[in-house]
């Protein structure tokens, strides 16, 4: 009896990644390491991220069909694997997709009410930041829809969903990089605030860093309101990119 198409595609995806191990000479002790380097309860291949995205880039036998399709295969795929090498080949996926000129809303708005189940299998920072940066796209395409359950994220106990909410406010480090109207982005980095876990408040530093390059003002006035509650590594990393002298006089004055 044939395995369910499923459980064929996922087959295909991991036999696909388990052969480019061999082909690029990666060591069987690699997996093990970047299992444990994040602390992650999925296996790894350990590749190397340029070789899996070229390998994903080629194509699998139902990346070809209509968009629909596509998506039922990948959130298959995501939900069956307990490989994380296979789980990065979905997100590379639609990483390739987003932002491009052929990418519509309507194509956002499906992927959004599927993959927003996701963020559940996520558990570490890697796949945690993959998958922020597609659900930035999402948010920039309806945000009147992706905002409220980034929100919510944001006000849960776990450190994913939180990291995750703060982390698809920003597309990417850079120019270009903030999207949103200042307040509700604020306005959800305020739930965050007193959250000493390593993994939120390096997100949160990050994503406060990014919006300071374009509110300076609105930035420092919120560091100034939640400083005393805020983990010192956050404030770091939020105002790094600040010229020397008016960094030390902004962490001194939040001191």
């Amino acid at each position: 009896m044939s395995s369910p198409p499923a459980q064929q595609h996922y087959d295909e995806v991991f036999d696909a990644l388990a052969s480019l191990t061999l082909e690029t000479g990666i060591s069987p002790d690699r997996g093990e390491l970047v299992r444990a380097d994040r602390r992650s309860e999925f296996e790894y291949f350990g590749l190397r991220t340029t070789d899996r995205r070229r390998r994903g880039a080629a194509g699998f036998s139902f990346t070809d069909q209509d968009a629909a399709s596509v998506l039922v295969a990948w959130d298959e795929i995501w939900n069956l694997a307990a490989n994380g090498d296979v789980m990065f080949a979905a997100l590379d996926f639609y990483r390739r997709r987003m932002g491009a000129r052929s990418w519509t809303t309507t194509d956002s708005a499906a992927f959004w009410g599927t993959a927003v189940g996701w963020i559940d299998r996520i558990d570490n920072w890697a796949h945690a930041d993959d998958l922020a940066r597609l659900y930035s796209f999402a948010l920039a395409d309806q945000p009147e829809r992706v905002y409220p359950t980034l929100e919510e994220w944001s006000r849960s106990d776990s450190e994913w969903q939180r990291r995750i909410a703060m982390v698809s406010l920003i597309h990417y480090s850079g120019k270009n990089a903030v999207f949103l109207p200042i307040e509700p982005s604020l306005r959800l980095l305020a739930h965050c605030t007193g959250d000493r876990r390593e993994s939120v408040s390096n997100a949160l530093g990050w994503v406060l860093r990014e919006l300071l390059a374009v509110h300076p003002d609105a930035v420092l006035a919120f560091l100034k309101t939640h400083a005393s509650s805020m983990p010192r590594p956050a404030i770091r990393r939020a105002t790094e990119r600040l010229p020397q002298p008016e960094r030390d006089r902004v962490r001194a004055s939040l001191a």
